[in-house]
């Protein structure tokens, strides 16, 4: 399995690398004034400048930052509070080809408890995109990352019974092709991930809790025809398929989760440069499993995302989805038998609202409510979240952030339900 990973990522190396030598055209109005919320904007005055290396830009970052957790186990009841010190350093290798798009990046958190040590991490991603273009308006595109990371402690799937947070390994790569010329665009997607789950300490002792029967692997294939209405309006059709297969689901006595996933959606886009841009669809979506004991899911699918610019201090960022997803947990049905969930249709509304009070002072606010319906039981989870945010731009090369966050699950899963809030001060360093 350790070769198959290490070819994967060599060969998603290699194509990426080859996409270095072209270019990519793009719309001249857009490139003029695109939409960006007020996070996003360029502030020469504080951006950080990078240092060039030859035709690439370097731009390193680390960030120290502080936080309160008052329930980091996610628990109803008897919760544990703590501190926690995070590390986050980072870079990003950017070309700077008038021809070509190139980047490499790598970044870390390395989090620190100060009471209880069992919950300390060492996260890590890195990888690469690029892009091609083979013609006027045709592109191919290509990007691989690795990550080493853990799970959250109110995630439904996390084991309850761990002693530490569940650490998994990921590995993503994708290739693609896009043209987009007079009133047609064609774009075909096709995406790899493999999910590998470490096992857990045990509270209290004892043997280690096996996640073997969650690691998994995606085959997943995207092709999107859209047709231009008018300048700045466009229709799409968009048809997805998926292979989802588990290495041994069944290891401690579990069903076979292998299954295929099918969606197809209707919908409209739009950009109107400098101000608005968004989408919204419709369509039908199912995942039909192997096993004969697991009944297939499906439903209507359908989803919406918004970027305003209310005003020229003002963003607002409006997302709506509705997917199915993967989970190994299971439930009381309507007979009140304990059973196997198949799958959790996960419905997720968002916004965000960000400002500008001065220059170099940014504020936001985010709110967003999901609901989690586990197929075949009788498990549904209420999940409220809500945050505010500040940044202060001190210079190009030193920023501070602050963060209050609130989190919320209600379930009719007996001892699920939790609250947490957390707080957070950081400084960042920036070339």
């Amino acid at each position: 399995m350790k070769n198959q990973k290490t070819f994967v990522l060599a060969a998603l190396l290699m194509s990426g690398t080859a996409l270095a030598p072209a270019a990519w055209a793009q719309d001249a109005a857009a490139e003029a004034d695109p939409v960006r919320s007020v996070y996003e904007r360029a502030r020469p005055d504080y951006d950080a400048p990078g240092v060039r290396s030859g035709s690439f830009l370097f731009y390193p970052k680390a960030t120290v930052e502080g936080s309160y957790n008052s329930n980091i186990y996610a628990q109803e009841s008897n919760v544990t509070n703590d501190f926690i010190v995070n590390v986050k350093p980072s870079f990003n290798l950017a070309s700077d080809w008038n021809s070509s798009s190139l980047s490499v990046f790598a970044d870390a958190d390395i989090g620190r408890y100060l009471d209880n040590g069992t919950e300390d991490y060492e996260d890590y991603k890195v990888g690469m995109n690029g892009r091609k273009d083979i013609a006027n308006g045709t592109d191919i595109h290509a990007n691989v990352s690795y990550q080493y990371g853990h799970e959250d402690r109110g995630a439904p799937d996390s084991p309850g019974a761990a002693a530490e947070q569940t650490k998994f390994d990921l590995l993503t790569a994708g290739l693609g092709f896009k043209r987009d010329v007079s009133i047609l665009s064609l774009a075909l997607d096709g995406e790899y991930t493999k999910r590998d789950f470490r096992d857990s300490a045990r509270f209290g002792g004892g043997p280690a809790i096996n996640n073997d029967d969650r690691d998994r692997e995606r085959f997943k294939g995207v092709a999107r025809v859209g047709y231009e209405l008018a300048d700045g309006y466009e229709a799409f059709v968009r048809l997805t398929a998926d292979r989802v297969k588990y290495d041994d689901s069944t290891e401690d006595g579990g069903p076979n989760r292998n299954s295929d996933g099918y969606e197809a959606v209707a919908g409209a886009a739009f950009d109107l440069t400098g101000k608005s841009k968004g989408e919204f669809y419709a369509g039908y979506m199912k995942r039909a499993y192997d096993a004969n004991n697991l009944a297939s899911v499906d439903g209507v699918n359908f989803g919406a995302s918004l970027l305003w610019n209310a005003t020229g201090l003002t963003s607002v960022r409006v997302n709506v989805n509705r997917s199915i997803g993967e989970t190994t947990v299971g439930g009381l049905n309507d007979n009140s038998v304990f059973t196997p969930a198949t799958g959790v249709v996960n419905t997720l509304v968002s916004g965000r609202v960000e400002h500008e009070l001065r220059r170099n002072l940014l504020l936001s606010s985010d709110l967003s409510y999901t609901r989690q319906s586990f197929s075949a039981t009788i498990r549904e989870d209420n999940i409220w979240g809500a945050k505010l945010g500040m940044k202060y731009l001190v210079s190009p090369n030193f920023n501070i952030n602050a963060r209050y966050g609130y989190d919320y699950r209600g379930t009719n899963q007996q001892g699920q339900d939790y609250q947490r809030h957390t707080f957070m001060v950081g400084v960042t360093g920036q070339w």
